[in-house]
């Protein structure tokens, strides 16, 4: 199998031919992985082997990205998805939110919201092969865009777009607070946020299926769960964010593209929904969030494909530790439905060795499963 069909069969709850497997590494570890023996001048995705691939849409308001100060390992700068920040320059780490744009309705009306369109002033497309998060240079045309998705898809990964949800795009520009507060406070409002942020990301995949950039499917980071509930209840995300989901789901299958989400945290209450509006996978599977793998095969036993439930504590352990998880986890990967990847992303503090050691003893515990099947 190619890895695009191995993915497929794992979203099929088909037998893959081996272990699928993908992940992302922290800004900054590879670096740090270079001096401990990964090879230099080399992707994660190639070295191991990984089996999906991004582009990133930038369905952002797009405004102008202004560097404020930058030294000493720091960088203060205006993002163009809404926000001002301070982070480590190059490295991930805490984000220190400084401000917010869209701070009245006022603010939406006449300043984000104008903003939210396909063909903006500056004529660039609105994808890239490089992360949208901190993307500080110029985007591609479109026919640049085409010409990196061109060479990315006869790699034979499975290619994903990554884009924002309505729910992660729109507190962006609005603040993750004042959102908690509004979806209670003004959902009507909330409710135009969230819908305008699918439209904009719905006009961005036809532009990219009319152009001959059809992914093999959608990833859409959205992070609605604390370690033990959700940060919005079910009844609020039925009236809000369900008919957005509802549009994407029915976007992607009326085109062949399937539909991965990211959230962290406890989504055991909304996976039912999730389900019914054209899910297909989940990540990260956060195991300090009581999610796992047997549970999920408890509740939908061949619904849901786990992206994830690799623990990032147990990457962080012991070898001991880390070979109990993988001997009791890996085998449901067998008959699809599983594609392994950290609980999160990896960490500084996970050292090479350790992942490489992961990477490979989860393969011959999968075909270790696979002979005993």
């Amino acid at each position: 199998m190619t890895s695009r069909e191995r993915v497929t069969a794992a979203l099929n709850f088909e037998p893959p031919d081996r272990l699928p497997v993908c992940d992302a590494l922290w800004d900054g570890l590879q670096e740090v992985w270079v001096e401990e023996g990964m090879p230099a001048g080399v992707s994660p995705t190639d070295h191991f082997d990984w089996d999906i691939e991004s582009m990133f849409i930038d369905a952002s308001p797009r405004f102008d990205t202004v560097i404020h100060s930058r030294s000493n390992g720091w960088i203060t700068f205006d993002d163009r998805a809404g926000y001002t920040v301070t982070k480590a320059d190059g490295k991930s780490g805490t984000l220190d939110f400084l401000d917010h744009k869209t701070k009245t309705r006022d603010d939406w009306e006449n300043v984000t919201k104008p903003r939210l369109v396909l063909d903006d002033p500056s004529g660039t497309s609105r994808i890239d092969a490089t992360s949208y998060f901190c993307h500080i240079d110029p985007y591609p045309t479109w026919a640049q865009a085409k010409e990196k998705f061109d060479m990315i898809h006869a790699r034979g990964r499975f290619v994903v777009f990554t884009a924002y949800g309505p729910w992660e795009a729109a507190w962006r520009h609005r603040g993750l607070d004042t959102q908690l507060y509004g979806v209670l406070d003004e959902p009507e409002w909330c409710a135009e946020m969230f819908a305008t942020h699918t439209g904009l990301l719905l006009d961005i995949l036809q532009r990219c299926v009319d152009l001959g950039m059809k992914p093999d499917g959608i990833f859409l980071p959205e992070d609605m769960g604390y370690k033990t509930s959700l940060l919005l209840g079910t009844r609020t995300w039925d009236a809000l964010l369900r008919p957005c989901y509802e549009r994407i789901g029915g976007f992607v299958r009326r085109h062949g593209i399937r539909f991965l989400l990211h959230s962290d945290g406890r989504m055991w209450d909304l996976l039912t929904r999730l389900l019914e509006v054209g899910v297909e996978a989940l990540n990260p599977f956060e195991c300090a969030a009581t999610m796992d793998i047997a549970e999920l095969r408890r509740r939908h036993p061949r619904q849901m494909t786990c992206y994830g439930n690799l623990s990032v504590k147990n990457l962080l352990g012991t070898r001991a530790d880390l070979e109990a998880e993988l001997q009791r986890k890996i085998p449901y990967a067998v008959g699809g439905g599983f594609i392994l990847h950290s609980d999160h992303s990896i960490p500084f503090g996970v050292r090479y060795e350790q992942y490489l050691w992961a990477r490979k003893r989860a393969q011959e515990i999968f075909e270790e499963a696979c002979r005993r099947r």
